[in-house]
């Protein structure tokens, strides 16, 4: 999973006005719940642990959403949990409603949670599965650019791997408790988490050895990641 980022004070790119858009805090939680296919239940857990979910609102009808990590964060694909320092943001769990695609919702929604945030904190983090280009995409219109690769090791331990020499992937490493790597991860990133059945010849190469695979997640596709160009 690629890592990206955006720190206050970095310059944000300008995007084609959508004068009928806006951001804002979602107040109305059953709402989210709907919005986001969740139970209430779970919408109020993950607003006791701190995080907030944000709406985006085209001509007053609500079209996509997101949620803000403040305090403790999981990325269930890897198996890793985390606690943020003070002043730092994970940005997760977004998405547009099908028929509100392809307007350029999504950077605008991020760029308003991040003109909102950063009252408060410094630094945001990201993550998205490389072969998601639209999500990629939008996150660079955003201004949130890559630093570098979340993986599984050969091991099966988790580790990132910096893009062009990026000193805001060591940071990202230490908020993710993971260590910085050199040598080539898995080259699909929820290799680590395929399901234990019969494998094909190309599926013989993911990582880690079917030994310490799980049995809950998604099956690889072993999708090669593509390095960012600079």
């Amino acid at each position: 999973m690629a890592l990206a980022t955006w720190w206050k004070n970095d310059p944000l790119p300008l995007l084609r006005p959508l004068t009928n858009f806006t951001t804002g805090l979602a107040n109305n939680h059953l709402l989210m719940a709907r919005l986001n296919r969740l139970p209430i239940d779970e919408v109020r857990q993950r607003l006791q642990a701190g995080h907030r979910p944000y709406i985006g609102y085209w001509e007053g009808q609500p079209v996509a959403y997101g949620w803000v990590a403040t305090e403790s964060a999981s990325i269930g694909e890897v198996n890793l949990e985390f606690i943020l320092p003070p002043g730092d943001r994970y940005l997760w769990d977004f998405a547009t409603l099908p028929e509100f695609q392809g307007r350029g919702i999504y950077p605008h929604l991020l760029q308003g949670i991040l003109h909102i945030e950063s009252r408060e904190a410094e630094r945001f983090w990201i993550l998205y599965a490389p072969e998601n280009l639209p999500s990629g995409a939008g996150m660079s219109k955003a201004g949130l650019l890559p630093v570098g690769q979340l993986s599984f090791q050969a091991g099966g331990r988790v580790g990132l791997t910096i893009f062009d020499g990026s000193d805001r992937a060591a940071e990202g490493a230490k908020v993710f408790g993971v260590p910085l790597v050199q040598t080539m991860l898995a080259p699909c990133w929820h290799c680590g988490g395929m399901m234990e059945q019969t494998l094909t010849a190309e599926e013989q190469f993911c990582w880690p050895p079917s030994s310490i695979r799980t049995t809950n997640t998604t099956h690889c596709t072993c999708a090669i990641e593509i390095r960012p160009s600079s």
